[in-house]
């Protein structure tokens, strides 16, 4: 077999080999005690030092190191502490699994769980507001202590369509009213956090207006980096993408017996994709409506679990 030498070495010349690190360390030894009796110095004991603590194998961090060297795995009588082989042969024993790419650091990253960047939403800690049912007792209790702003707002008021949309968005598009929250309908869903009137203008679906030419090409991009997609339709000609650029709006659940509606309204020329509320909603209520989606063979479930539920969603 191979005769290995251990060899001690200083910045000032000294140098010390032998066959064994025992005999090596003990020649150190017995160099450190012989230079200070000559100066007439206290023998140093060395009760405790090994020689193999001197030459660091009994560190953590040098054996966890060691136990990585190439044909590591051949040590048939040693005990891994740290990194054991991966696998066995039945002929050659232990054997490191060897990289497709030669390192680990070249080996490409792959996702393992679709990418989900509105997960946070869904958290079973995110609990939305209590239903409220009294919705008559509070309107009048609002009403006495002169709150009208919840029974007369300007978007629910008799005023032109551009109007309402302007107070929609001097509110920040009702960021006090509704709310994202876990939903036992799909996932996520806008729930109303304060009571909302019939007719009340709730929010804009917005988001990058795209043409409908390019909504397969961007389907199948969301579909390929996992994920969701949330798109609108306003015509033949445009749609609004608003998977990454939209806002609450796109977490409006469909329900086959919804609370609200949607609605292409042109304001200064431009077309907006608006929701109202069909009826009155209680605070806690989640806000839904009817996607519409045409008939086709490939059936799409519906979760609505409302009494009038058409089982599908096309």
């Amino acid at each position: 077999g191979a005769n290995i030498r251990f060899v001690i070495t200083n910045d000032d010349g000294l140098r010390i080999e032998a066959d064994s690190h025992k005999v090596a360390w003990r020649m150190i030894f017995d160099l450190v005690r012989d230079s200070r009796s000559s100066h007439l110095l206290k023998d140093l004991p060395f009760i405790g030092v090994s020689d193999r603590c001197m030459i660091g194998v009994t560190d953590e961090p040098v054996t966890y190191i060691l136990e990585q060297l190439a044909d590591a795995h051949l040590l048939r009588n040693y005990r891994f502490q740290y990194n054991p082989p991966f696998g066995t042969n039945g002929e050659d024993g232990l054997e490191l699994k060897e990289n497709p790419t030669g390192c680990c650091r070249t080996e490409p990253h792959h996702r393992r769980l679709m990418y989900d960047m509105f997960a946070f939403l869904a958290s079973e800690y995110r609990t939305p507001p209590q239903l409220d049912d009294n919705y008559d007792e509070l309107e009048a209790a609002e009403q006495a202590w002169g709150n009208m702003t919840t029974i007369k707002r300007p978007t629910t008021l008799d005023l032109p369509m551009a109007m309402r949309y302007r107070h929609l968005k001097q509110n920040n598009y009702n960021k006090g009213t509704i709310a994202v929250f876990r939903s036992g309908i799909h996932g996520r869903g806008l729930y109303c956090t304060r009571h909302i009137a019939a007719g009340e203008m709730v929010i804009e679906y917005s988001g990058m207006l795209i043409r409908s030419t390019l909504t397969d090409k961007r389907e199948a991009y969301y579909e390929s980096k996992g994920i969701g997609c949330y798109m609108f339709r306003i015509d033949g000609t445009y749609v609004v993408d608003a998977t990454t650029s939209g806002n609450a709006a796109r977490f409006i659940n469909h329900s086959c017996e919804p609370n609200c509606y949607s609605r292409v309204v042109t304001i200064d020329g431009n077309k907006k994709i608006l929701i109202f509320a069909s009826k009155s909603i209680s605070r806690g209520e989640e806000l839904t409506y009817d996607y519409k989606f045409p008939l086709e063979d490939e059936k799409l479930p519906c979760h609505c679990k409302s009494k009038r539920c058409r089982k599908y969603l096309n």
